[in-house]
């Protein structure tokens, strides 16, 4: 007698279940790992674009205030700021935090009737003016030490700060 031994082709249901299952779970740990890769991209190209805007617009504004001849208003915490510019005596400059309305840090070159976005979506934005006497007279305190502008962008959450010391202000001798 001769005993023959047949092998069946193919998969048996239970060796099909299995493959299914451990195909499932790595393609949900695949698809985890790709979507945090991705997500981490987005989050890290928004945060770097938000702070070069950030960035260009505190240059402007320190540009804007550095060579500043006159300044209207000298209060402690305000969102607007009027200046004369050495640059341009003949008009007065208008810089302005408008955190409610159009949560934007504006700008306007025209005697404040034209105001032009220098940066949007702002929170939390002011202009804080310290005045100190630098040049050591007996009169009033009239000279701008620094101009300080605080303002939290939007799209990233972080504060930015910014530090101007006018050289305008003070009468040299």
């Amino acid at each position: 007698m001769e005993f023959q031994i047949t092998r069946s082709a193919g998969f048996a249901l239970i060796e099909l279940i299995v493959t299914i299952v451990l195909v499932g779970i790595i393609g949900t740990f695949t698809s985890l790992f790709v979507y945090t890769g991705i997500s981490g991209y987005i989050t890290t190209r928004q945060n770097s674009e938000g702070a070069l805007q950030a960035q260009l617009a505190m240059d402007r504004v320190s540009l804007e205030l550095r060579d500043i001849t006159s300044l209207a208003s000298t209060l402690d915490d305000t969102d607007l700021i009027s200046y004369k510019s050495a640059v341009e005596v003949s008009a007065t400059r208008e810089l302005k935090c408008d955190d409610v309305t159009q949560k934007a840090i504006l700008i306007s070159v025209d005697n404040g009737s034209n105001f032009h976005k220098l940066l949007g979506n702002v929170s939390e934005c002011n202009f804080h003016v310290t005045s100190k006497n630098l040049d050591h007279d007996t009169g009033p305190v009239d000279e701008v030490e620094l101009i300080e502008l605080t303002f939290r962008l939007g799209d990233i959450n972080k504060i930015f700060k910014n530090r101007i010391f006018p050289r305008n202000l003070v009468e040299r001798k």
